[in-house]
């Protein structure tokens, strides 16, 4: 108590250095503290320390008797060296034993430490700043407070942050960040603390200047991003606006095209038809029937070949009365000189007229060979008719895009039940070949059944094919209720069969390359997991690209062979279906349901061959189909014979009698015929 009250007089001195009795006062005032606690010394002595909870705290001193005043008188510099003026009483509060203060200071910390947390978003250098300012003025504080007390001064005011009592009655909290900052252990958490702070306060800084950054660039990738997507819209709709235009335009040309080819076509065919002829029309009471009227060009050759054939007969009567003459004179009476010069004269004539015959002959055979060509070309001539007939009766014949993607062009051919177009896809930029499936409306439900199961049969065979010697399928839609579409690879060669109309025969070289890449494409049917039988191999279903590709086509008759099917074969179900030139016998008997295998398409390349290679076919050249199944021609082909012209190699021969082998169970398949030495090219 006598250090809080020098300290306060020593504050006092402080504040009011120029008072000249302070001196005088303060030895009044150590004397009577000196006096004071020597009366003190002889009561009993106080616990310094904080009684543990289980020790029951000793009784608590007298009390002392204070002023009953309500207000004590202030004290300042102007009282009188008396130390009567001084009033010394004891504090209304307990007096804080050391103890207590060090547990203050301990529940201080706590308090601060918990402060400090929430108060993170504080700057710790505004907080140092203001501890600086307020340390300071700490001993003016208090001096003044001692220079006037009052009744609501000298109350205790309790909370956390008051826990050092002043000379006034009031907690100092500055006094307890004096003591908590003498503490070492807590100033070096502080510290450490406040280092760690800052740090993360740097690191804060840093991660909002990055924040602030990325927003930034956020902002600009937004309005980038914006940008380019206005762009990409407006793009969009460009590119949308040209490819209307540019379809339309691409459409246009290929119509022009098409219709200056389909204006050509027909002039073409009337320029023929005058020269090698045209269809006419001939009535035979009610019956009305088509024949074929010879144009100028085959007219005049026949002239020709009639004239030759009256002087080849008169050369002949000639040489006849000659012989004749002869004959006579030899009998008649004559000199030998005269018999001599007559039979010599008759001997000259008659080698003229051989000479004569000879050249005839030779006239003769240019003139057949000539009306061969012609024969030929009226038979292109008669197709391509067909072909323009068909097409002005056809109800697509109007340049028509189907499915927004395929213009329409020209007609290539037409089959039983369907149309094949030229096409062009414009999506790809290509040709295609639009084979339109058409339904009768005449027919029965049943039967429309029947055909789309058959082409869809088709379609799920062939979309799955892909081998450089097959036609591919790009793509099947509808076109409406009666009619589908399929998407073929356009050849823009001729077929087989139209080349072989044009040359009968062709050289072996030609017909081996044909058949080795028709062999090739047998033999990815075969290697499938479900091996294809094609069953309608012929010269009209063998196509060649622009560069001379074979490609096998027309999968309509196909066969799917299952796994749990026999090495005997699969039962046939569609027996009479087929083109019967090119059949095996096996597919003619009718006294059980045949089993085939892909030695059917065996048989079939074989007869390709011969026909290739000599200019007809080894069996029933010149029968219909009728007539093959009436006289059962092929079911009688037990052996194939070769003419001795053209001249053909014996390993060509030896192929052709593996392929038409008459018994089905010695016949190779495809896979084991593949490996003959005649359809493998290697170095030589």
């Amino acid at each position: 108590m006598a250090d809080d009250i020098v300290l306060q007089l020593s504050s006092k001195s402080n504040s009011n250095p120029s008072d000249p009795s302070l001196p005088a006062k303060l030895a009044k005032l150590e004397a009577r503290m000196a006096g004071k606690s020597s009366s003190s010394s002889n009561s009993p002595s106080v616990q310094t320390g904080w009684p543990s909870s289980s020790v029951t705290a000793p009784p608590p001193p007298p009390p002392v008797k204070f002023m009953e005043q309500e207000e004590l008188p202030e004290s300042s510099s102007d009282d009188d060296d008396t130390g009567e003026e001084f009033l010394i009483q004891h504090n209304k509060r307990i007096k804080l034993q050391e103890n207590e203060t060090g547990r203050a200071l301990q529940q201080s910390e706590t308090v601060v430490e918990e402060k400090v947390k929430v108060l993170e978003p504080v700057d710790s250098r505004q907080n140092s700043e203001d501890l600086k300012r307020k340390k300071p003025g700490r001993g003016r504080g208090r001096s003044s407070s001692c220079r006037g007390r009052s009744k609501t001064s000298d109350q205790t005011k309790p909370g956390p942050s008051s826990l050092h009592v002043s000379s006034n009655g009031q907690m100092d909290k500055h006094y307890l960040m004096e003591q908590m900052a003498k503490v070492p252990p807590a100033n070096n958490d502080t510290a450490n603390f406040q280092e760690e702070v800052t740090l993360l306060r740097g690191r804060v800084a840093s991660l909002e200047e990055e924040l602030r950054k990325s927003r930034h660039e956020k902002d600009d990738c937004q309005r980038l991003y914006s940008q380019l997507e206005k762009e990409l819209k407006d793009y969009k709709e460009h590119d949308q606006q040209m490819k209307t235009k540019r379809i339309k335009i691409v459409s246009d040309l290929l119509i022009s095209v098409s219709k200056a080819e389909r204006q050509e076509a027909r002039m073409r065919i009337r320029q023929e038809s005058f020269r090698l002829g045209n269809v006419g029309v001939m009535r035979a009471g009610t019956l009305i029937s088509e024949v074929w009227e010879d144009g100028q060009a085959i007219k005049d050759l026949n002239s020709h070949l009639k004239s030759l054939l009256e002087t080849k007969e008169a050369i002949e009567r000639h040489r006849k009365s000659l012989r004749k003459r002869q004959s006579s004179e030899n009998r008649g009476d004559g000199s030998d000189a005269e018999a001599s010069t007559s039979e010599e004269d008759f001997i000259l004539q008659d080698e003229i007229c051989k000479s004569r015959l000879a050249s005839i002959k030779r006239e003769e055979e240019n003139y057949l060979r000539e009306r061969d060509r012609y024969e030929l070309e009226k038979g292109r001539l008669i197709r391509e008719m067909k072909r323009v007939r068909d097409e002005d009766g056809s109800r697509f014949n109007n340049f028509q895009i189907l499915n927004h993607r395929y213009a329409l062009l020209n007609l290539l051919g037409k089959g039983g039940f369907s149309e094949v177009y030229k096409a062009f896809d414009l999506v790809e930029y290509k040709y295609v070949a639009c084979k339109l499936h058409g339904l009768n409306a005449q027919w029965s439900e049943e039967k429309k059944q029947n055909y789309i199961r058959h082409a869809l049969r088709e379609n799920n065979i062939h979309k799955t094919l892909v081998h450089p010697n097959i036609v591919r399928l790009w793509d099947t839609f509808e076109v409406d209720h009666n009619t589908f579409c399929t998407v073929l690879e356009y050849c823009s060669g001729k077929d087989l069969d139209a080349t072989l109309k044009a040359t009968p025969v062709l050289p072996e070289k030609e017909a081996r390359i044909i058949i080795v890449q028709i062999f090739q494409g047998l033999v990815y049917l075969n290697k499938r997991s479900q091996r294809i039988i094609h069953y309608d191999l012929k010269p009209g279903n063998v196509l060649f690209d622009e560069v001379g590709v074979t490609k096998v086509t027309d999968f309509g008759l196909s066969k799917i062979v299952e796994d749990d099917v026999g090495s005997q074969g699969m039962e046939l179900t569609s027996q009479g279906a087929g083109t019967y030139w090119y059949l095996p016998p096996e597919c003619f008997d009718l006294s059980k349901t045949p089993l085939i295998s892909s030695k059917v398409d065996v048989w079939s390349a074989g007869v390709m061959l011969y026909q290739m290679l000599f200019g007809k076919r080894p069996f029933g050249h010149d029968q219909t189909q009728e007539r093959i199944l009436r006289e059962d021609t092929i079911i009688n082909a037990r052996r194939v014979e070769f003419p001795s012209k053209p001249v053909v190699s014996n390993e060509a021969k030896e192929l052709i009698r593996k392929c038409l082998t008459y018994n089905q169970a010695e016949r190779p398949d495809v896979l084991t015929i593949a490996q003959d030495p005649y359809l493998i090219y290697s170095k030589k």
